[in-house]
């Protein structure tokens, strides 16, 4: 009788598994097609769009204009550019540093 409910509880662990692969791929089904009420509305947007096609592309909210103001001076950088370079040979790895 061990054997029995055994083959039992594997049928319905299969029986479970499978539903749940049904639903699964059901699930990802829907999710790929999206509503028609969602996508009429967005197809209508685009059509709205192509026709006022010639309206301005900016809007309302313009950039700000640059302020005026003199040429800044370069600024120096954080770190020594002369300790990034390749050295020449392995003895002198870093230019001005003694043994």
């Amino acid at each position: 009788m061990g054997k029995v409910k055994l083959s039992e509880w594997l049928w319905r662990f299969l029986a479970t598994v499978m539903l749940f692969s049904v639903a699964w791929t059901t699930w990802i089904f829907y999710q790929l097609n999206p509503p028609p009420l969602i996508m009429n509305a967005a197809f209508e947007a685009a059509a709205k769009a192509k026709v006022n096609a010639g309206q301005n592309v900016h809007g309302v909210i313009s950039p700000p204009a640059a302020p005026v103001t003199a040429p800044a001076q370069p600024k120096e950088p954080p770190i020594n550019p002369d300790k990034l370079k390749f050295s020449d040979s392995i003895a002198t790895s870093v230019p001005g540093a003694t043994k």
